[in-house]
């Protein structure tokens, strides 16, 4: 008798301790799902965005591209909260140094101040290249020309083009929107604009531009990573983006995003 007791006491003890464990394991779970709700990362956008990487849907309003889609999967299964922003005030880089936003689309070597962020790994190349309404001669170079204007993306830095600058070989003429820029180069108050070459495909299928031609250099003026850039106490946030984006190119789903939303912008 006095052994079925113990049994029966040993048992109780137990399961008492699984039902505690168990509350706990809920209780944690309920906690990082109430933390998840109530703490979402902020991902600035440049309005009205970048096609095909991200942009906004002009019909919807949603966010749209590569890299939503790309976030999606880590969205889904709560591990990372994360909202769209629109910006088009100021730089979106500088909402990361004030601390206004956490996350923003960008290449590590555009950066000002490189050392103060982070980037996740390069999810495509970015290649601009240089662009005007007649061919580019075959021996073309950077080098040869001498105060022509170009249109150029207020608040965006160009490395490459930047020593040209300097010399005033090239004068910047900046615009508000790569549409602007492009619409001043047909105006022919600029010599030259740069876009990178998604861009310029998608912005040529818009009515205003439908039945005109540009030419584009023979040679990229830049072919850099595209990232994701973070604050640097997003070093865990910065490494689940990481493992999503290598799971993605392992297994060819990151080239099939790219090539989609490439397609659906020329539509």
């Amino acid at each position: 008798m006095e052994n079925k007791l113990s049994m029966c006491k040993s048992f109780f003890v137990y399961y008492l301790k699984r039902v505690r464990v168990s509350k706990i394991l809920l209780l944690s779970y309920f906690t990082s799902i109430a933390i998840f709700a109530q703490q979402p990362l902020v991902f600035i956008v440049n309005y009205p965005g970048s096609a095909p990487y991200l942009y906004v849907d002009a019909e919807t309003g949603l966010y749209m591209g590569v890299i939503p889609d790309v976030l999606q999967g880590i969205r889904a299964n709560h591990q990372l909260n994360i909202k769209f922003i629109s910006n088009s005030r100021r730089r979106s880089e500088e909402y990361l140094y004030l601390e206004k936003a956490d996350l923003m689309m960008l290449s590590k070597s555009w950066l000002q101040h490189p050392e103060k962020l982070i980037a996740t790994k390069a999810i495509d190349q970015h290649r601009s290249y240089l662009y005007q309404t007649e061919k580019f001669s075959r021996q073309f170079s950077l080098a040869a020309i001498d105060h022509k204007i170009i249109c150029t993306r207020k608040g965006f830095s160009y490395p490459s083009l930047q020593p040209y600058f300097n010399s005033e070989q090239l004068i910047r003429l900046d615009l508000s929107s790569h549409r602007g820029m492009l619409r001043v180069l047909f105006k022919k108050r600029c010599d030259y604009t740069i876009l990178n070459e998604y861009s310029a495909l998608g912005l040529m299928q818009a009515p205003a531009f439908i039945d005109k031609k540009i030419y584009r250099s023979p040679d990229p003026m830049s072919s850099v990573p595209l990232n994701i850039i973070l604050r640097p106490e997003f070093i865990a946030e910065k490494n689940i983006i990481d493992n999503h984006i290598v799971q993605l190119q392992q297994s060819g789903e990151l080239k099939r995003i790219i090539e989609k939303h490439n397609r659906d912008i020329y539509r």
